[in-house]
C-alpha cells in the first residue's frame, strides 16, 4: 500500500486485506459503479495514479464539493485507490448517495471510446465481491447500479435514457453496456462466478 494524504493505492491482496481490517460505522446497501470519462487513458501514464485523483479532486471541489466525489477508483492496471474515507456517502448520483459506496472506473467506455484492460476488469470483480462480503450483500441490480439507470435532475430510478436526461456512465460498452439488461447478462454472471456465494 502506497499512501499520499488520504489517497491509498492498493493492489487487489492489499485492497482485500485492508477493507477486512476495517470496522466501517455507515449502512451500505448499494454499490455504484462510474467512469471518468476524464481522466480517459490517454491520461494516464502507469505512474500518476495520485496525481489523477488529486487532480479530480480539485475539479470537484472548484464544482462545490467539500472533497473528491468517489470512495473508490481503479485504475488500468488494476490499482485501487480509496480516495473519500468509506464512512463518508459519496457525490456519485444525485439524491442517491446515502447507502452506497461510488466506484469511479478511469477510462472513457462509451463505445469506440477505451477497451478496458483485462487488468481493470479484474479489480472491478474483485473490488465488487470484498464489499458484497463485507457489507452481507446479494448480487443484483439493486446492490449493485450504473450512474446510466438515474434520471439526472430528479435522481430518479429510470432504468436509462437519452443522453440529455440520463448519464451513459459507466459507459455504453461498460462490460457490454450500460442498461440494467446488459448488467445481467454480462457483469451480474462474471460476479456470481466469481463468488460462489451469491
Amino acid at each position: 500500500m502506497k499512501q499520499v494524504g488520504k489517497f491509498k493505492l492498493f493492489n487487489n491482496a492489499e485492497f482485500e486485506i485492508w477493507t477486512e481490517q476495517q470496522r466501517f460505522s455507515r449502512k451500505v446497501d448499494n454499490l455504484q459503479l462510474h467512469h471518468t470519462w476524464i481522466p480517459a487513458y490517454r491520461h494516464f501514464d502507469t505512474n500518476n495514479h495520485f496525481k489523477l485523483c488529486q487532480s479530480m479532486e480539485t475539479s470537484h471541489l472548484n464544482r462545490g464539493f467539500n472533497q473528491i466525489g468517489q470512495n473508490i477508483t481503479i485504475f488500468p492496471d488494476g490499482l485501487i485507490m480509496v480516495c473519500r474515507p468509506i464512512d463518508t456517502k459519496p457525490a456519485g448520483i444525485k439524491y442517491n448517495n446515502t447507502g452506497a459506496i461510488c466506484i469511479e472506473n478511469v477510462g472513457d467506455f462509451d463505445t469506440d471510446k477505451d477497451n478496458m484492460t483485462d487488468l481493470q476488469k479484474e479489480s472491478i470483480l474483485n473490488v465488487l465481491k470484498v464489499f458484497l462480503i463485507k457489507f452481507n450483500l446479494q448480487a443484483n441490480d439493486s446492490s449493485i447500479v450504473y450512474h446510466h439507470w438515474f434520471h439526472l435532475g430528479s435522481g430518479k430510478r429510470n432504468n436509462g435514457g437519452p443522453k440529455n436526461t440520463n448519464k451513459t456512465c459507466p459507459g455504453t460498452n461498460f462490460f457490454g453496456g450500460n442498461k440494467v439488461n446488459d448488467f445481467k447478462k454480462n457483469l451480474l454472471p462474471l460476479i456470481t462466478k466469481k463468488n460462489d456465494y451469491v
